[in-house]
Parts: C-alpha cells; structure tokens; sequence
C-alpha cells in the first residue's frame, strides 16, 4: 500500500532517518516522488545511498560530515553538518536537544516474524520514541543482528514491504605504504588485544596485517569484511573479553553479501546502540583496547583534523567528520594497557602529493593536542602521551616523509616556543 506522505509530513517537520546499511532507502525514493511543496529538514546521519539527492530543493539535509554519499549531495544541495560525538547521537534525542517529528527507518524481519533495526544502530530508537510518526520499510534481504531487537512499545504508524540488496562495501586493494603503515600497526597490537577499526583500503590492510595474532576481540562502531577475515582465520575470537561478553560488538555491520549472511542471528555478533559501542565506561572494562583510526592530517603536536580539506579557493570542504573519533580516542586511555593509534600515510600521492603529517592543520582540530596518543605512518611510530612540546615535534619529524622533514623542521622553528 503507497505511503501517503502529505498525510504523515508537515511544513517545518524535523525528518530523521536511520543511516548506513540500515539507511530507508526506498522510503527516501517515495518520500522525494510524493511532490511534497513545502519546506522540511531530513537528517541521514552518515548515508551510504545517493537517495536522498533527489528530495525537492527546499529540503535540508543533516549529515555527520562528508562520509558516504554526503560529500557528493553537498556538492549540488545544502547540506548542514552535525558536530555532535557518535556517543552522544541518541542521547541528543533523549534529552530533547534535537528534535525528531517523523522517523523514517528500514527494520529486518526473522523466520519467526519478529522485527530487527537490520544492519546498523545508531540513534534511531531515541529518535522514534518521541516523534510523532514512525514510518518503516521491512528489507527482505536485511540480516537480523542480534542485540537490537524492534522495541514492542515503539507503534510504527505506517510500512512498506521492500526486497533489495544492501550497500555492499566495495574494498580497495591497499598500496605498498598502506601495506607497511600496517605492519607498523601490528607490530604495537599486543595479543588479546580487543580493537576498534573504521573501514577503508587502510584499515582493511591492517586488519590483514593482524591475521598472525591471536585472540583478538572486536568493540568498534564498524564490523567489516576484513574482521570477517580474522575471525575465519581464527585471529579473532573474542575469548579475552570481560566475562559475558565473549562476542563480536559492533554498531553497523558493513561489507559483501557473506558477511550479511555470517552476521544474520549469529550469537557470535551484537548490535548495539552509540552509548554502548562507544562508551568509555564500557570500554575501559576491556584491558589492551586498541582504537585504530585514520585521518587527513595531523600536525607537529599530535592535533588531528578528520573532518575538511582545504579546496585551492582555501575553503574547508567536509570529506569526514567527528564521528566517533574522539569518543574511541578517549575511551582507550581508560583501558588498562589500552592505546588511541591514529595511523595514516605521510602522504598523499607519493612525493608528487602533498604532506599528511603538517606544521599546521588546514582544517579544525578534530582531536585536541592534549588527548593525542599515538600516531603511526609508513616511517615508524610516534607516541606523544605525556610528551613535551619540543618531544613531540622531535617525535612527528621522524614519522614523516623525509622529502619534508627540513620544511617541517623550519616551520616548527618558526611557530613554537
């Protein structure tokens, strides 16, 4: 039965949609062919499917920064960027600091009939309890994760029945410097360590680059097709983690049809919410936590920017965001043993790009000096907890590209005490 969307969205309503491989696809499709003429905003959080471009014009669009598909939509449409922490996405809802009128959500469906919010959390469930409507499409072919059941007190008001297959993460094969900026990731992950990856060429070789250890275990935001391999590999077992929690957690799961299928009902794997996946109480009850994360730049003192590039007319153009990063960065110095590794090329596109490690940051500072941790390139590692201005940039030198030690070094002359 067609959805009625004039009956359901009103002028000025706050639209808010789940995201990432749970992200209502088919429902952005009817919502953006429903001629609504009045002025709404639609919040996607980190979308993975071009849908949303075609909402009429006079609908806003809030991301979590340019991930996904929203660096191209910014490109031809506004889009406004959220700068609130992972953990704290559904709590906004919960606490009234943002608003949710309609929630717009893709749901899984076992053999017993029973409702899962699918392959991805997120702040959904905040946001469905206190809007006014709650609209579902149920994907046939949406794995069922276990740990984020459909809540028996949340009514959805309207669904649509749909079948199509998930956005399937297509992996880039890493380069030679991806391949040892890995190697010098593993060789500071200790055995038993439990880590937390994103997805991407880098984080997928070193994922690789840990297939020789053992007894791994996984608390990330991310379950990708490269922890799909360490657990085959008998890496990753989860066998270290606190009592009662010897399973893979995770808030999205993200990659090809075999691990949709691996992931479905597995006991294996949880689903759980931002509050818990990033959580730094939660996470500082797993000794040897090992956050492992990217970025675009990090300058001499350990800032990190993850959010913005600089275009040649010197505006910031978001490709990523703050997402989870500060929240894992965080939440890894309360684990015994535990390490916050930024881990990125020293450049981009070889001696013909331009440097990643900088004197300065061309964009925000997504993570503070003062919680920088450790940073690893191709050249070695860096780890500036605790560490002196002038140890710092003793330390930063020596991790980036030798074709621009000597620049770098006369910049830092120039800008520090």
């Amino acid at each position: 039965m067609p959805i009625d969307w004039r009956a359901l969205v009103r002028e000025g309503d706050q639209v808010v949609c789940s995201h990432m491989t749970s992200e209502p696809v088919m429902l952005l499709h009817s919502l953006a062919d429903a001629g609504l003429d009045f002025p709404f905003d639609v919040t996607l959080g980190v979308p993975f499917s071009p849908a949303a471009a075609a909402l009429p014009s006079q609908v806003v669009l809030t991301t979590f920064g340019g991930m996904g598909s929203a660096g191209s939509m910014a490109r031809n449409r506004t889009v406004r960027i959220s700068l609130t922490p992972y953990s704290r996405c559904g709590t906004a809802y919960a606490e009234k600091t943002e608003r949710a009128d309609v929630v717009l959500l893709s749901l899984a469906r076992d053999p017993d009939g029973e409702l899962w919010l699918g392959a991805s959390h997120g702040y959904i469930l905040e946001a469905a309890r206190s809007a006014r409507t709650v609209v579902a499409e149920i994907n046939a072919q949406s794995p069922c994760i276990l740990g984020a059941p459909w809540p028996a007190d949340i009514k959805i008001h309207a669904v649509m029945e749909t079948s199509y297959p998930l956005a399937d993460l297509q992996e880039r094969a890493p380069d030679d410097i991806e391949r040892q900026l890995a190697r010098n990731v593993a060789a500071i992950v200790g055995e038993g360590a439990c880590i937390q990856v994103g997805i991407g060429s880098t984080p997928s070789a070193m994922l690789n680059a840990l297939a020789g250890h053992r007894h791994l275990g996984l608390h990330s935001g991310m379950l990708s097709d490269g922890v799909l391999r360490l657990i085959q590999s008998g890496a990753l077992d989860n066998s270290r983690k606190p009592a009662g929690s010897h399973m893979a957690v995770t808030g999205c799961v993200y990659g090809g049809e075999a691990l949709y299928r691996f992931c479905h009902l597995n006991p294996a794997v949880q689903l759980r919410a931002p509050d818990y996946t990033h959580s730094a109480e939660v996470i500082a009850q797993h000794d040897d936590f090992v956050a492992i994360n990217s970025a675009i730049e990090v300058d001499l003192i350990g800032q990190v920017n993850a959010e913005t590039i600089a275009t040649q007319q010197g505006a910031m153009r978001y490709v990523g965001g703050v997402g989870g990063l500060n929240d894992f960065i965080r939440a890894a110095r309360h684990s015994t043993r535990g390490q916050a590794i930024v881990a990125l090329p020293s450049r981009t596109g070889g001696t013909q790009g331009r440097t990643r490690i900088v004197a300065r940051l061309s964009g925000p500072a997504t993570v503070a000096a003062s919680d920088a941790d450790v940073v690893v390139t191709e050249h070695g590692v860096a780890r500036l907890r605790d560490a002196t201005l002038d140890e710092r940039v003793r330390r930063m030198l020596a991790i980036a590209d030798p074709v621009d030690r000597e620049e770098l070094e006369r910049r830092a002359r120039e800008m520090l005490p």
